[in-house]
């Protein structure tokens, strides 16, 4: 289901796919506050649930961490820093790292999958 297009909904994506740090809620709505200074936390949350439910974006709920956010929806993994909390996007080539083909042909039907390597990011090292 698509959902009505209002200003609040534009400004929530436009900060989200800006992003490239897979920013929380209260930070989307830092960022949405400057161009939109009434808005409020409650709304960046619906808006957010909207995007999700239209698969134009997807929710990061890493274990023991807030739930984070993410613009891009093509199919990747993570890797997430344990020393500064960053979350880098894993892409190879045009896919996510782990390759799902094996598992299909083996009879699976995978619908999804999310990975998450933790670690230390180079620039932490």
């Amino acid at each position: 289901m698509k959902p009505r297009r209002t200003r609040q909904l534009a400004a929530v994506e436009a900060a989200l796919l800006q992003a490239r740090d897979h920013p929380t809620a209260a930070q989307i709505h830092a960022r949405v506050a400057v161009v939109l200074p009434h808005l409020s936390l409650g709304t960046v949350y619906r808006n957010l649930e909207k995007l999700i439910e239209a698969g134009r974006a997807v929710s990061l709920r890493l274990a023991g961490e807030v739930t984070r956010y993410d613009g891009m929806v093509a199919a990747h993994d993570h890797f997430v820093c344990r020393s500064c909390g960053g979350i880098t996007d894993l892409v190879d080539g045009d896919g996510p790292v782990v390759d799902t083909l094996p598992l299909e042909r083996s009879g699976f039907a995978v619908e999804r999958h999310a990975l998450a390597l933790f670690g230390t990011c180079p620039t932490c090292c």
